[in-house]
């Protein structure tokens, strides 16, 4: 009589230890299959386009951001939109922004330029974007692309700038004025001397309010 119930209390230990390695198995499973989705992901996305930050973040032996006050540097860019120089522009204030096309500060940046442009007309501000990075926004870590024409029309278009947006292959202009990151912008005065630099994104209240320190 009492040999059935001892039989059953066996039976239900047997059949929890089986549970258990089950489970345990079927976690191990899992595991496995999380690590190999990963190892695919990683693979599959390996060469891929990244932020430029990720490949580089300024042009290698770049001075330092020439400072407020100082008398901005003379230069020359000759593009397929036309020639700019500091020449040009002496007599009037102006902002110059110096960018990357695959920096995303850069890139978030153009809307409040674009409505700066908006706010203050030419005829008070000239605006001009030179690119200071040796590389474009297709770049990789395995493969670098030289920064070209085609890449700066690509990002003038995506979004939406309307004021001068050169190449600058030889990364003169960012020798000359200097840059911490990207974007770095300057502004001069009519007198060609630089009365606000900063560098990363800005807000337009602070753009305006120094534009218009600038005589703008």
């Amino acid at each position: 009589m009492s040999s059935g119930p001892k039989d059953s209390g066996k039976a239900h230990v047997v059949d929890s230890a089986q549970v258990q390695r089950r489970l345990a198995l079927a976690a191990g499973i899992a595991g496995l299959a999380v690590v190999a989705v990963i190892i695919i992901y990683a693979l599959l996305h390996a060469n891929r386009a990244v932020p430029g930050a990720a490949v580089a973040t300024s042009a290698p032996d770049m001075p330092q951001p020439l400072s407020v006050g100082t008398r901005a540097p003379s230069f020359e860019l000759h593009s397929n939109i036309g020639t700019f120089s500091s020449s040009t522009l002496a007599g009037t204030p102006y902002l110059l922004e110096i960018f990357a096309t695959w920096c995303p500060h850069c890139q978030r940046m153009t809307a409040v330029l674009r409505e700066l442009r908006s706010r203050v007309p030419e005829d008070k501000l000239a605006m001009l974007s030179v690119t200071g990075s040796p590389y474009a926004a297709s770049s990789t870590p395995d493969n670098l692309v030289t920064e070209n024409q085609e890449d700066v029309d690509a990002f003038d278009s995506k979004f939406g700038i309307t004021w001068p947006s050169l190449l600058d292959s030889d990364l003169t202009v960012a020798r000359a004025f200097g840059l911490n990151g990207f974007p770095t912008i300057f502004v001069i005065n009519a007198h060609g001397t630089i009365t606000y630099t900063s560098s990363g994104e800005v807000p337009l209240a602070t753009l305006l309010d120094a534009v218009r320190r600038a005589g703008a």
